[in-house]
């Protein structure tokens, strides 16, 4: 299902791009970090519901995403990261790769991201470290207010690794949705544990990303993040609680 999720997500970011908006002020050039978690589940609502429940924050509409039936909210982790609830449209027809989502009735960790301020080097550094990627690809979408949202997304190409990330660069005239989610929330601990362990802390040192912590694992690979709202936590994973 892993596989078919992030065939989903990249396919959603590469996206051909809206019409323009009114320009914003641009983002601050961040170092290599975690950008956002991707959170899937089969309604929308019931994936604002189920976050605002365990955390007391409830996330906001993020917009549509045109042609592919899935829409989303969001909420910021703060330090330039946020996580994003992943859903299918309300009748809407998906493709083949979108339907794992109508199976989740729990808030799932699908994906994660990686961000990059410079595509080319970090292109370059995973190359270095022996790694194939694919072809950078620009996406863009329209939040709920009309503002326009650019970027560019890559992945990791050759032998898989399951619990790897894709890279993502915003444009420097983006506001990072980070910035205007709703906030009190921050990501206490995030934690891959993956049959490619060393493989995985390979990729993260070539882009001297911190603040994942990656274990090595026997079987099926598993995505924990633990989330702390004031006084509240949650922990988030990659199997839905009785799957």
């Amino acid at each position: 299902m892993r596989a078919a999720i992030l065939a989903l997500l990249l396919a959603r970011l590469a996206l051909s791009a809206p019409a323009p908006s009114a320009p914003v002020a641009p983002s601050a050039p961040l170092a290599p970090r975690l950008d956002h978690l991707v959170v899937g589940i089969r309604s929308l609502d019931e994936g604002i519901a189920q976050f605002e429940a365990l955390t007391g924050v409830k996330p906001s509409s993020g917009g549509r995403h045109p042609g592919r039936g899935t829409e989303n909210a969001v909420v910021s982790l703060g330090g330039g990261s946020y996580l994003e609830i992943l859903a299918p449209q309300p009748d809407a027809k998906l493709a083949a790769d979108d339907e794992p989502l109508r199976a989740l009735p729990r808030l799932t960790i699908v994906e994660w991201a990686v961000a990059v301020p410079d595509v080319d080097a970090a292109v370059a550094s995973l190359h270095a470290a022996g790694f194939v990627t694919s072809p950078p690809q620009p996406g863009a979408r329209l939040t709920p207010d009309g503002e326009r949202l650019d970027w560019m997304t890559f992945s990791l190409e050759g032998e898989p690794i399951d619990g790897a990330p894709f890279f993502i660069r915003w444009s420097p005239n983006t506001r990072h949705p980070s910035t205007t989610a709703p906030s009190g929330c921050g990501l206490e601990r995030f934690t891959v544990a993956d049959a490619s362990a060393d493989r995985l802390t390979a990729i993260l040192k070539a882009l001297d990303v911190s603040g994942v912590t990656v274990a090595g694992a026997s079987g099926a690979t598993r995505i924990a993040a633990t989330i702390a709202c004031g006084a509240k936590r949650a922990t988030l994973t990659s199997r839905a609680p009785g799957v």
